[in-house]
């Protein structure tokens, strides 16, 4: 399907109610040519536009806007065309919109697989039927009729339709198509194969609106080959699991991902095995990255990866004890920041593959000492499963002090490079503390493992890599006037957290909402300030007592951080989460 335009209307649909007054004609004797070839012929010669036109046997049928148009077409009868002479016949009836909208009605049902809740709207171009109707004589007719396809889709109660597929249609881009999600937005599987996509932002009117699609098929679409690609369709589709028939996610964790609450954790590992082996391999590996690397290479095979990434954004001034000067003098040479380079030969010539590249980059980074041991709080560690190799990914957040000069010193000549980045003067090659993450994929392997990726990003230093959410204190409640009456505010002693004011009975007990019923366990365990925030955010989220106790608990008893998450999940809560 060539050439789509967007739409703003329903299309073909609310054209067709319009046609009601139009005049109806039919011609004969047309056959030694193409329809478009008439089309034409009429258009030069009697300078009258004949639309909607369609072939039904041995006529073509097409419309005028009036009966002075009609007559200016009928002058014509008899005259010579491709060999024959035609024959303009007017035609008794009128356009039906009904009968248009029952065409669509059926042709939409009969591509429809209830068992697989498919709808296979796939080589619409070559459909006999849509071709018979004139639905592609132009450029015109191809544009509305995919939107007026929907606008009688979504009022069909029967199409429970969890595929699409829309393969072979010559599509550019979505256009046509992008009034999909607003049809099907329970949509979980897609295929857009052997279309003419090429274009990143082809999708972006789709982002986030099919919040249900799990699998996504674009094999043969020049998009594909984009290095972006993949990152891309991630970025839209929030739930991609399958991307291509190639898994991409692993569904277990994206459904855990996106249930309600999610626990901030230092140091997260998805199950105990993980967590023992991650630890172990983060520990040794620091010990030998600090102390001799060459220890290391026996871990990397010939086709093991190894790259540096140095980001050299400036952070904040209001970021307490951030490095406003680092230098990356050491890094810049070999930095393989995709963000900041444009020729794939370079992004392709600074990754390290194989021992040999891999340990002359190694002698190429200054030499380190990491303070994991001595503080911890200054890193956190994730650990996930990676099926794709049948191994997992550590992710290691943290900062490391540089003790001396590399082995491999950088050449001091100021290329271009040089000149954008920073050159690598003494200045610029100057020792100091790094905030960094490294990302290892590990592959376990004859009873024992390899590294087969190692991606190291540097950056300039900033306190605070974890802190932990603070808790609420137990406030001493100060003694309580004899004249005080319930619902009078109490001063104590502590400052409540998150500048929270509780109203609090006497005893130091906040009056809760009538809709937060805790039980008389729960409530006991909690101090003041913590039902005082409990309340708050009871009222503020209109969660239930449970999903509000939950999501404080989680939340480490951080308003802030509570709140935060609220919005971000409030799209996936159940509605018995809330207040009824």
């Amino acid at each position: 399907m060539n050439n789509f335009h967007n739409v703003n209307n329903i299309g073909m649909v609310a054209q067709q109610q319009n046609m009601q007054n139009r005049i109806k004609i039919g011609v004969r004797n047309w056959q030694n040519a193409t329809m478009q070839d008439l089309l034409n012929f009429i258009s030069r010669n009697a300078r009258v536009t004949l639309t909607n036109a369609s072939i039904e046997g041995p006529l073509i049928i097409g419309y005028v806007q009036s009966k002075e148009q009609a007559d200016q077409i009928l002058k014509w009868n008899g005259a010579n065309f491709a060999g024959n002479k035609l024959k303009f016949e007017l035609l008794e009836g009128q356009a039906s919109t009904s009968n248009t909208i029952e065409f669509l009605r059926q042709f939409i049902i009969n591509r429809y697989d209830p068992q697989s809740k498919m709808l296979n709207l796939g080589g619409l171009a070559q459909d006999p039927i849509l071709i018979q109707k004139g639905m592609f004589n132009n450029l015109s007719t191809q544009s509305r009729m995919f939107p007026a396809m929907m606008k009688v889709a979504s009022k069909e109660p029967q199409l429970i339709v969890e595929s699409v597929n829309l393969a072979d249609n010559k599509l550019k881009d979505i256009n046509i198509v992008s009034s999909l999600p607003q049809t099907f937005p329970n949509l979980k599987n897609l295929c857009l194969a052997n279309n003419q996509i090429m274009r990143l932002n082809s999708l972006e009117s789709w982002k986030n609106k099919f919040k249900n699609l799990r699998e996504l098929l674009m094999t043969n679409n020049p998009i594909t080959s984009n290095n972006s690609y993949r990152s891309e369709m991630l970025r839209v589709f929030p739930k991609l699991a399958i991307l291509d028939n190639v898994m991409v996610r692993d569904t277990t964790k994206l459904n855990n991902i996106f249930n309600f609450p999610i626990k901030l954790q230092q140091f997260y590992f998805e199950n105990d095995q993980l967590g023992q082996s991650s630890t172990d391999f983060v520990t040794n590996f620091l010990n030998f990255w600090d102390s001799d690397r060459s220890q290391l290479l026996n871990l990397y095979t010939p086709q093991s990866q190894f790259s540096v990434s140095a980001n050299t954004s400036v952070p904040s001034s209001t970021i307490k004890d951030a490095d406003q000067n680092a230098s990356f003098g050491y890094y810049l040479s070999h930095s393989r920041n995709i963000a900041k380079m444009s020729s794939e030969k370079s992004i392709e010539q600074r990754l390290a593959i194989g021992q040999e590249q891999i340990n002359n980059l190694f002698k190429s980074l200054p030499k380190t000492k990491h303070l994991l041991l001595n503080d911890p709080n200054g890193y956190s560690m994730q650990t996930i499963a990676y099926p794709q190799v049948n191994g997992y990914m550590v992710i290691l957040h943290g900062y490391f002090e540089e003790t001396d000069k590399p082995e491999i010193l950088p050449n001091n000549k100021t290329t271009s490079r040089g000149k954008r980045y920073g050159s690598h003067t003494p200045a610029n090659n100057r020792l100091c503390k790094k905030s960094f993450d490294r990302i290892w994929v590990i592959v376990p392997m004859n009873n024992t493992f390899v590294v087969a990726s190692d991606e190291l990003t540097v950056r300039s230093y900033t306190s605070n890599t974890w802190s932990q959410p603070a808790q609420p204190p137990v406030a001493p409640v100060a003694p309580v006037p004899a004249a005080t009456s319930i619902g009078v505010p109490v001063t104590t002693q502590a400052t409540p957290m998150n500048n929270v004011n509780p109203g609090l009975v006497p005893g130091g007990v906040p009056v809760l909402a009538p809709t937060l019923q805790l039980p008389p366990d729960v409530q006991a365990r909690l101090n003041p300030v913590q039902l005082e925030l409990l309340n708050k955010l009871h009222l503020q989220t209109k969660l239930n007592a449970e999903y509000s106790y939950m999501l404080a608990e989680q939340s480490g008893w951080n308003y802030d951080n509570a709140l935060k998450a609220f919005q971000g999940s409030v799209q996936n809560l159940p509605r018995d989460a809330f207040i009824q």
